[in-house]
């Protein structure tokens, strides 16, 4: 009971996440015909709000309430069951989901900080529910090499990826490549990586820098990921090997999609809600191998004993 309690908080988060980033991309006006700035000319009358506003603004706050009760179920109930590894992660997601919770009243901010905060915060939520929810599966030891480590490599080259696409997003530079190739001059600006100062418009050089970052750390990111696969496959975690590569490939297109094509709202939206899923899979996993490493630790010490 308590493990499908976190899977329903996690499945919650995903959409917390979906939506806040509909949201912050409709607000900076991604989905106008009319460009960045049309979004903007709400309130003068001008333009009429991106469809679906409404919509997301309602599913973020209910799924936020029922994280909010979920998480606390979860640790009424849960906690005396849980090994000492879920009872941490279980004690971060309830001071993440309080720190969300605050942030929330926040947003939105001129500081990309603070964007920041609620795009890796949510996604380390999800993330820690999908964690709870493997820990608390019956399982057999693990065999193999374990892909614990390079999952939790993989989430921290995640979440860099992430800072560094919502610093793209802040400085109004999603669409300055003009193809897939996003050629011409590029120059990478310490501070267009600030998050502590006010978004600005960057030249087209400062702007291509930053896209360029994040595909070198997106890459670095998918070797990893390639290499979480490889090991689950040769364990008792083939299907989630599966779903990760078909995760890895949809966050790809979406990426493609947002920066050359034609319905960046949508892509950009899928993109954020491709991230977190990516994240639930990796801690899954994670979680999985590591508890049957330490099932499979403490079968030989029975034996031996």
């Amino acid at each position: 009971m308590i493990r499908w309690l976190a899977i329903v908080a996690c499945a919650l988060t995903v959409c917390i996440t979906a939506s806040s980033a509909f949201l912050r991309h409709s607000q900076a006006g991604l989905g106008c015909p009319g460009g960045p700035n049309c979004e903007r000319s709400i309130d003068a009358g001008a333009q009429a709000p991106a469809p679906g506003i409404g919509a997301a603004r309602a599913l973020h706050r209910v799924s936020a309430m029922l994280v909010g009760v979920l998480v606390l179920l979860v640790a009424v109930f849960g906690w005396p069951s849980m090994r000492t590894g879920a009872r941490a992660v279980l004690a971060f997601a309830l001071a993440d989901t309080a720190f969300l919770a605050w942030l929330g009243r926040l947003t939105p901010h001129p500081l990309p900080l603070v964007t920041i905060g609620t795009l890796v915060g949510g996604i380390a939520l999800a993330a820690a529910f999908a964690w709870i929810a493997a820990s608390l599966r019956p399982m057999s030891p693990a065999a193999g090499r374990s892909p614990t480590t390079p999952a939790l490599v993989a989430l921290a080259l995640l979440g860099a990826a992430a800072w560094i696409g919502t610093m793209i997003g802040a400085h109004d530079a999603i669409g300055a490549c003009e193809g897939a190739r996003c050629a011409g001059s590029l120059r990478l600006d310490a501070d267009a990586l600030d998050p502590l100062r006010a978004a600005h418009a960057l030249d087209a050089a400062g702007a291509r820098g930053l896209h360029w970052l994040h595909r070198a750390v997106a890459a670095a990111f998918a070797i990893a990921a390639l290499l979480v696969a490889a090991r689950a496959r040769r364990s008792e975690a083939g299907l989630a090997a599966v779903l990760l590569l078909a995760l890895l490939v949809a966050q790809i297109a979406t990426g493609i999609g947002t920066t050359i094509g034609s319905r960046p709202l949508t892509t950009a939206t899928l993109h954020n809600a491709f991230a977190t899923l990516l994240a639930v899979m990796l801690a899954a996993i994670a979680a999985r191998s590591l508890s049957g490493r330490l099932r499979a630790r403490s079968a030989t010490a029975t034996g031996s004993g």
